[in-house]
């Protein structure tokens, strides 16, 4: 695993320094990076998406309080009760209390995929937009190539970081899209 992340680290690394190259040459050339996480966290799409993520946590959390509050409450009713129960009311008690925990378990782990596959929704339609807004971004800016950052950029000058333009092409874009929408 280290063996293919150092090559593709050294194959980017060469890349830059002979993109580098070809644009000192060819002044016609331009090139730049992106931060995608930086472009997703700062936009106004990435906004949107983090309000809905929290607040279907807080409602999930909300939920998952209630219900270890009912196993609590389960939990002290049968240390109280427990001696003065009859064996087989007692067992019916406690597995009555074993299915809850049972069932809580099972609803933190459905919880968690929940957030998860919500994140990922959010993530793929995302992409997909800045895929589109990246491309008319870099033809009507006249790029050759635009990177991701985190994809085995080992250095880049920081001149060459277009995120804050991308950014503000996606928020534009995003607004735009809108409006059609409510035509």
């Amino acid at each position: 695993m280290k063996k293919y992340f150092l090559i593709a680290a050294l194959v980017t690394g060469l890349l830059i320094l002979s993109l580098s190259s070809v644009q000192a040459s060819d002044p016609g050339f331009k090139f730049g990076y992106i931060d995608l996480q930086k472009v997703m966290a700062l936009s106004s799409q990435g906004g949107v998406a983090k309000g809905k993520m929290q607040a279907k946590q807080e409602e999930l959390r909300a939920e998952l309080q209630t219900k270890q509050a009912e196993i609590s409450v389960m939990k002290e009713e049968l240390e109280r009760q427990g001696m003065m129960l009859s064996p087989e009311k007692r067992q019916e008690k406690e597995n009555e209390y074993q299915k809850m925990v049972r069932d809580f378990k099972i609803f933190v782990s459905d919880s968690e995929k929940d957030m998860k596959a919500l994140e990922g929704e959010f993530l793929k339609k995302m992409l997909k937009e800045l895929e589109v807004v990246t491309a008319e971004f870099g033809k009507s800016g006249k790029y050759h190539l635009i990177l991701e950052k985190r994809s085995g950029i080992i250095y880049a000058d920081e001149s060459q970081d277009i995120s804050d333009e991308l950014i503000k092409a996606y928020n534009n874009w995003v607004e735009n899209n809108q409006k059609k929408e409510k035509k």
